[in-house]
């Protein structure tokens, strides 16, 4: 339960971290502020989901 759990985590980070990538690459600068903002931080959440669903993936065997 608890892998599955950080799968989520993972694969919900990893979707809006591609669309926030996708809006700060095509928006015109002035509105691309926030999705730049936001890229950052759902990078590192994307990384930190990825180390624990392997954590959680080798203890479980």
């Amino acid at each position: 339960m608890r892998a599955w759990s950080w799968v989520a985590f993972f694969v919900v980070c990893n979707i809006v971290g591609v669309e926030v990538f996708k809006a700060a690459m095509t928006l015109p600068v002035e509105d691309a502020f926030v999705p730049r903002i936001l890229c950052v931080p759902l990078v590192g959440l994307t990384a930190f989901g990825a180390t624990r669903v392997m954590t959680a993936w080798t203890t479980r065997k």
